[in-house]
C-alpha cells in the first residue's frame, strides 16, 4: 500500500519517547558523496546454472501449478493496513514438494534433480527454502527459467547465511525451478530442505508501467544528480509471509572506502531475516531523457542488518552480493537543516522506475512517530512520492548530502500537493546507544590487517583463519611458510555471487606469478609445490568484481620424501650423473662405524640410497666433488641387500680438492657385484649431483688416469692417519703398509 499517515501510527509508536540530542563532539557534516564504481579490469562471465553446466537446459523440467488467488482481495488488505508500511506485493504460498514431483537426470559425476513451480495468475513470483542442509559436494539453485536461466548464486551446505534459508530471485514471470546436483555415491532419498514457499505476486512492480510513470520526473533529466541516481536502488524482499517493496541508496563512509552500506527505512527492514532475504535493482531507469527504460541490474545474496534506529526510522545494511559497476555512493549530514532547505529525493515510486523529486524542507517536525520533532517536513514543488518509496533519501540541494529517510507522507499522484515526513539521519548518527557513527567511519576490516602489499605481508603459520575481508581497495598478502621441495595445501571458502575472490602466488615480492587461481565458482582450493629457492610464499588474495567480501582461509604444508629416501627404495643406477634434492629425506637409522671418522665426526643426515650394479671389474668412484652446495658424506655398502650393520666398503667426508666439504668414494669392484651407495649431509640436506663412474683395475690409481704416480701419492698423504681411498689393504686406516702397496703398482696400470 502506500505510505500514509494512519489514524493511530502503529508500525512507528513507540512505548516511550526517547530523549534525543545531537552530541556536543559531533564532527562537522559528515562524508561528500563519491562514485562512480570502476569497471573490473577483466570481465567474466555470470557462473553457469547447473542445467547449463550439465548442458541439460533445454530439456522441459516437470512443473507444479498452484491455484490462482483474489488480487483484487489481496489489494483490498492491503489498503486495511494501518501506516506507515512498506508496499506489498506478493504473499507466499506453503509449496508441498516430494521428489516424485521432480525428475532426476543422469549427469557427470552425479545426478540432477529439477522441477518448475509456477501459479496461475500470478504477476511475478519467487521461491524461499527453509531448513537447507547439504551434504558437502552438493548444490542448489534458484532459477528463473523464463529469464534466461537467471539465479542468485549456487547454494552449498546450509546457505548464504548458515542458517538454512535461501531465496531465489524475484521474477516478473510466473515460473520458478529448482535445480539440485547430488554427487555420486551420495544419497538422495529426500529434498534436502524442510519446506518450500512460493511468493505469488498480485502486483506487477518488476515491469516499468505502460503509461511511464507520468506524474514522475526522470532523473536521467537532471544530470547533477547523477551520482544520486547511480546510488538509489529498488529493494524487494520477504517478511512474515509477504513481498515488499521499499526504496533505498548507497551510503558513504567518512573513509570513502566502498563500504556496501545501505540506508532504507526502519519500517521496510527492521529484522536480520528480512535483511537477508533482501534484492536490490539498480539503474531501473531511463537509459536517456526520455527514451526507454532499462530493466536494470539485481544484486542478490541479500544483506547483514548492520544497525538499526526505530526513533527516526533509520536502518543500515550492508549489500552481500557483488555491486555492478557505476553504483556511487551518497554523501550525508549529521546535522538538521533549516526550515526552507531546497530539498531533493531520488526513489521508486510504486515500483516503477526510478523518479526524482523536488521541494523544500517547510516544517521541522512531522507526525510519522513520537516525538514528531524526529522527523522533517518536507513539500513538494516539482515531482511526487508513492508507496515503495520509503527508505528512500531526502537531500540538501546545495551539495547533494542525505539528511533524512521517507517514512510517510501523502503525496501522490493524485495528491501532489501532499506533504512527507522524512526520518532525521542526524539523529540516528548522533543518538546515545547508536552505532551508526562507528559503522559509517570506516567499513570494518579483519584482525590480520595492515597487509595491503607484499611488503606488508602478514606472517602466518598454517592451520585456519576465519572472520577475512578482502576489498577492492585493500587487498590481503600473506607471508606462508612452505619448505623448499614441500607442497602447500591451500583451501578458501566464500560466496562467488558476493564478489569475485583470486588469488596469486610469488616467491618474492616484485617478482614473477608463481601460481595464478581466478576461477569463477564458489570457494577455492589448490596445491603448490615450491620449487624456487625461498622458504617463504608470498599469496595475495584480491577482488576481480565488488568492493569487499568475507573469506576463511586454511593452508598446511607437506613433506614430499624423495622416493629413494631409504635402502629398500634404492634407486637402480648405472654409471652415470643423478641430480638429486635430499632437502627433505629422512635420517637412516644406521650409523656409519669409526673408520669413516676424517676429523668431523661419523654424522650422516638425511640421506639417499642408490643400487649400484658393476658393469665391469675395475675402481668404482661415487662423487659429489664440487657438485653440491651442502657439506656430503658417501658410505658405500656391499651386497645385494640392505646393510642391517656397518660393513662400509668405501666412504668419504671432506675429499682434497672438493669444494664446500663434498666427498669421492673409490672401491675395487668385479663385473656385476651389487653396492649400495648412501649421499647425506654432515650436517643438513640439499641439492646437488651424484656421479658414479667406472676406473682402471688399479686399486693404488686413486685419481683413475690409469697410471700411479705423483697425483695419486698427494691423494694418499690427504688421507693419511684416517681411512678413506687411500686405505688400498682396507685395515681402516692409510699408512705405510699402504705405501707400500702403491709404490709396487708405481707407473702405468695393468
Amino acid at each position: 500500500m502506500k505510505k500514509t499517515i494512519a489514524s493511530t501510527v502503529g508500525i512507528l509508536i513507540l512505548a516511550a519517547s526517547p530523549t534525543i540530542s545531537v552530541r556536543a563532539d559531533d564532527l562537522g557534516e559528515g562524508p561528500d558523496g563519491h562514485g562512480p564504481l570502476a569497471a573490473p579490469a577483466v570481465q567474466k562471465p555470470a557462473p553457469a546454472t547447473l542445467s547449463e553446466r550439465f548442458g541439460t537446459w533445454f530439456v522441459p523440467a516437470p512443473v507444479l501449478t498452484l491455484d490462482a488467488m483474489d488480487h483484487g482481495a489481496l489489494i483490498a488488505a492491503d489498503e486495511a493496513m494501518p501506516g506507515p508500511a512498506p508496499l506489498r506485493f506478493g504473499v507466499e504460498r506453503a509449496v508441498q514438494l516430494s521428489l516424485a514431483d521432480g525428475q532426476w537426470i543422469n549427469v557427470d559425476g552425479g545426478r540432477l534433480w529439477r522441477v518448475d513451480i509456477e501459479a496461475a495468475g500470478a504477476l511475478n513470483s519467487r521461491l524461499h527454502l527453509s531448513g537447507l542442509n547439504m551434504l558437502p559436494g552438493q548444490e542448489l539453485a534458484l532459477v528463473c527459467p523464463d529469464q534466461e536461466q537467471q539465479m542468485g548464486g549456487l547454494l552449498e551446505l546450509n546457505g548464504e547465511f548458515g542458517n538454512g534459508e535461501a531465496f531465489g530471485l524475484f521474477s516478473p514471470s510466473a515460473r520458478a525451478q529448482i535445480q539440485w546436483f547430488v554427487p555420486t555415491g551420495q544419497p538422495a532419498q529426500e529434498l534436502p530442505f524442510d519446506a518450500v514457499a512460493y511468493s505469488y505476486g498480485y502486483r506487477q512492480v518488476l515491469i516499468a508501467p505502460s503509461n511511464g510513470g507520468t506524474c514522475s520526473l526522470d532523473p536521467i533529466c537532471y544530470p547533477t544528480w547523477a551520482n544520486e541516481s547511480n546510488a538509489a536502488a529498488k529493494i524487494t524482499y520477504t517478511s512474515g509471509g509477504g513481498s515488499y517493496l521499499c526504496s533505498g541508496q548507497l551510503t558513504a563512509t567518512t573513509a570513502a572506502d566502498e563500504t556496501p552500506y545501505f540506508s532504507t527505512a526502519n519500517h521496510c527492514i527492521s529484522t536480520t531475516a528480512e535483511a537477508n532475504s533482501c534484492q536490490f535493482i539498480f539503474f531501473y531507469r531511463s537509459n536517456t531523457c526520455g527514451g526507454a527504460t532499462s530493466a536494470g541490474t539485481t544484486v542478490s545474496g541479500g544483506a547483514d542488518l548492520s544497525s538499526t534506529y526505530l526513533a527516526s526510522d533509520c536502518t543500515l545494511l550492508m549489500i552481500k552480493g557483488a555491486l555492478p559497476a557505476g553504483v556511487a555512493w551518497d554523501g550525508w549530514l549529521n546535522t538538521n537543516p533549516a526550515v526552507n532547505t531546497t530539498a531533493v529525493g531520488v526513489h521508486h515510486p510504486s515500483g516503477t522506475p526510478q523518479a526524482i523529486s523536488f521541494g523544500v524542507k517547510n516544517v521541522a517536525s512531522f507526525n510519522c512517530g513520537s516525538p514528531t520533532s524526529n522527523w522533517n517536513s518536507v513539500s513538494w514543488n516539482n515531482g511526487i512520492t508513492e508507496g515503495g518509496s520509503s527508505g528512500s533519501a531526502i537531500f540538501r540541494e546545495s551539495d547533494r548530502k542525505m539528511f533524512g529517510v521517507l517514512t510517510c507522507g501523502a503525496s501522490a499522484c493524485n495528491n501532489t500537493a501532499g506533504d512527507d515526513g522524512y526520518g532525521r539521519w542526524d539523529l540516528a548518527v548522533a543518538a546515545a546507544g547508536s552505532n551508526f557513527a562507528t559503522l559509517l567511519a570506516a567499513g570494518a576490516d579483519d584482525a590480520q590487517e595492515q597487509n595491503d602489499t607484499c611488503a606488508t605481508a602478514k606472517a602466518l603459520s598454517a592451520g585456519t583463519y576465519t572472520g577475512l575481508v578482502v576489498k577492492r581497495l585493500d587487498e590481503d598478502w600473506y607471508a606462508l611458510p612452505v619448505p623448499i621441495g614441500s607442497t602447500l595445501t591451500v583451501s578458501m571458502t566464500f560466496t562467488h555471487s558476493n564478489g569475485d575472490v583470486d588469488v596469486q602466488l610469488f616467491s618474492e615480492c616484485g617478482g614473477a606469478v608463481t601460481l595464478n587461481r581466478n576461477a569463477n565458482t564458489n570457494n577455492e582450493s589448490f596445491t603448490y609445490v615450491n620449487n624456487t629457492a625461498s622458504g617463504t610464499v608470498y599469496m595475495r588474495v584480491y577482488l576481480a568484481t565488488d568492493t569487499r567480501n568475507d573469506y576463511s582461509l586454511t593452508f598446511s604444508t607437506s613433506v614430499a620424501v624423495p622416493a629413494n629416501d631409504n635402502c629398500g627404495t634404492a634407486t637402480a643406477v648405472n654409471p652415470g650423473a643423478f641430480s638429486f634434492n635430499s632437502t627433505n629425506a629422512t635420517n637412516a637409522p644406521l650409523a656409519l662405524p669409526s673408520s669413516c671418522d676424517e676429523g668431523a665426526g661419523i654424522a650422516i643426515v638425511k640421506d639417499l640410497w642408490y643400487r649400484f650394479t658393476a658393469p665391469t671389474a675395475g675402481r668404482a668412484t661415487a662423487t659429489t666433488c664440487g657438485a653440491a652446495a651442502f657439506d656430503t658424506r658417501i658410505a658405500v655398502y656391499p651386497g645385494a641387500s640392505c646393510p642391517t650393520t656397518s660393513p662400509v666398503t668405501a666412504c668419504s667426508d671432506n675429499a682434497a680438492g672438493c669444494a664446500s666439504g663434498t666427498s669421492t668414494a673409490t672401491w675395487q669392484v668385479t663385473a656385476g657385484s651389487v653396492w649400495y651407495v648412501r649421499v647425506g649431509g654432515a650436517t643438513t640436506g640439499g641439492t646437488g649431483t651424484l656421479t658414479l663412474s667406472m676406473g682402471s683395475n688399479c686399486a693404488a690409481d686413486l685419481t683413475n688416469n690409469g697410471n700411479v704416480a705423483g697425483d695419486d701419492l698427494g691423494v694418499m698423504l690427504s688421507y693419511w692417519g684416517v681411512g678413506g681411498p687411500a686405505d688400498l689393504n682396507g685395515d681402516g686406516v692409510t699408512n705405510g703398509a699402504d705405501l707400500g702397496t702403491m709404490l709396487a703398482a708405481w707407473g702405468a696400470c695393468p
